[in-house]
């Protein structure tokens, strides 16, 4: 069996206790398996080993639409321990700080706090880059002891429950956020100190955990998300991002070779600069960014 087409998307529901590297080993073997080569895969933002819920998998070319995903806010349901603070801000640093609980009317106060654009620092044990180099591997050899703030935003951050020490809450964040450094940064607004015990990814933009599928259960023929269907979905996020449009047939061959063009490939001709997805007949031809009139290609699809 050969896939008609391995350009798309998966959902896929990491586990905890794996990273998410490993989590596309399945993924690509069932791709490689199915169209009888290798094709290429990437994730669109990393969980911790720790971590579980949704990965947003690029496959084939959509790999090269992988910044359009990461800018994509999430939402998250998280678990922070207060009381005690670990080397990485998570259940698997050794244990660094150890102070008295706040109350919950403690955490309320300083919880309004946290909503809105704020400054984070991020932790010194992440997927940052430094000077070229992961901010984990500098961390690890003792060479690296904080990381500059970054502005990020905060949209929602509800409380679901406390039980002390344990407060459970959904957090609903800009790109960029890391819900480790919240846990940090709250446990000690509270005159405490905290960390990360549980993390859950439910949703990346329009994409949410409850559509994914895990990667034993994963079936390329069916779970694999391609063509129109992507930026549908897109479009229902944020209708600016991709333009969906038809060319005139006549112009696929000039589109498929990557050749100059304007704008009169178009059945109807754009309004405005922008990422246009390109369809003929239905088929999903190639994605394209206008820039003062001129157009320059993202990727185009096989032929």
């Amino acid at each position: 069996m050969t896939l008609t087409d391995t350009n798309g998307i998966l959902l896929l529901n990491k586990p905890a206790g794996i990273t998410s590297f490993k989590a596309l080993g399945n993924i690509k073997k069932a791709l490689k398996e199915a169209q009888g080569c290798k094709v290429k895969v990437g994730h669109t933002g990393t969980l911790d080993r720790f971590a579980e819920g949704l990965l947003v998998v690029l496959t084939g070319k959509f790999t090269r639409l992988n910044p359009v995903f990461t800018n994509f806010d999430k939402i998250y349901e998280a678990e922070i321990k207060f009381g005690v603070s670990t080397e990485t801000l998570d259940p698997e640093g050794e244990i660094t700080e150890t102070a008295s609980l706040p109350d919950i009317e403690t955490i309320k106060d300083n919880v309004i706090n946290f909503r809105g654009k704020i400054s984070q620092r991020p932790p010194i044990y992440s997927a940052v880059h430094v000077d070229g180099e992961r901010a984990y591997k500098q961390a690890l050899r003792g060479e690296l002891k904080e990381l500059p703030e970054r502005d990020i935003t905060i949209y929602e951050f509800e409380i679901i429950e406390w039980n002390a020490p344990f407060l459970r809450c959904r957090i609903h964040c800009s790109k960029g956020t890391y819900i480790r450094s919240i846990a940090r940064d709250l446990g000690h607004a509270c005159g405490s100190c905290a960390h990360l015990t549980a993390l859950k990814r439910l949703s990346v933009g329009p994409f949410k955990s409850d559509s994914g599928v895990t990667d034993a259960d994963f079936n390329p023929e069916t779970d694999l998300i391609t063509g129109r269907k992507v930026f549908d979905k897109i479009s229902e996020f944020n209708p600016d991002l991709f333009k969906v449009v038809e060319i005139h047939e006549k112009y696929e061959s000039l589109i498929r070779n990557g050749k100059n063009i304007n704008d009169d490939i178009f059945t109807s001709k754009p309004l405005a600069d922008g990422k246009y997805a390109l369809f003929c007949a239905g088929v999903f031809i190639a994605c394209i960014t206008r820039t003062s009139g001129q157009y320059s290609y993202l990727f185009v699809t096989a032929g």
